[in-house]
Parts: C-alpha cells; structure tokens; sequence
C-alpha cells in the first residue's frame, strides 16, 4: 500500500478525485460480491447453511450484520448465478 500513497503527492486535483471515485466504486463491487457470497452461503448450500459465526469471522462482520447483510436482490442474483432457487424465501 506505501507504493500507492507514495504516488499521491505528484497528482493533480482532477486525477486525485478521479482515483479515489475509481476506488470507491472497487470497493462497492467487493461490498456487493461480499453480499451474493453470504447470500450464497446461508440460502443455497445444501444439506445446511453455513453458520453465521462462522460467516462472521471469515467476513469480518458481526452476526447481525451477516443476518442482514443481503436483499432480496442478491438473492435474485445468486439464484439466475446458480440455477435454481434458494432453500427458502427470506
């Protein structure tokens, strides 16, 4: 990560503002594949859910924010991904 920092000091404005969005938008795309892989993990595995602690330490989240970390919608995703529905409707 210094390599990066270290880069910071020679750039523009515009090319500052530029990388940080770029980051953001990285770090939303990981937040939402985080999401589908917890989707993944309490709703399609078979014959049983991972468990939460266990979820929770691997993601480096609370329970509860495992619990409720994804939507409806990243259970659509995850289904169209895999082929068929989850276990059951949350």
């Amino acid at each position: 990560m210094s390599e990066p920092l270290a880069a910071l000091d020679g750039l523009a404005p515009d090319e500052f503002l530029g990388r940080l969005s770029a980051l953001r938008a990285e770090r939303d795309r990981h937040d939402q594949e985080i999401r589908a892989y917890l989707a993944y993990a309490r709703e399609f595995t078979r014959p049983r859910p991972y468990t939460l602690a266990v979820l929770a330490e691997a993601a480096g989240m609370s329970i509860s924010g495992v619990r409720t970390a994804y939507t409806a919608a990243d259970l659509d995703t995850v289904a169209r991904a895999v082929g068929h529905a989850p276990r059951s409707q949350r």
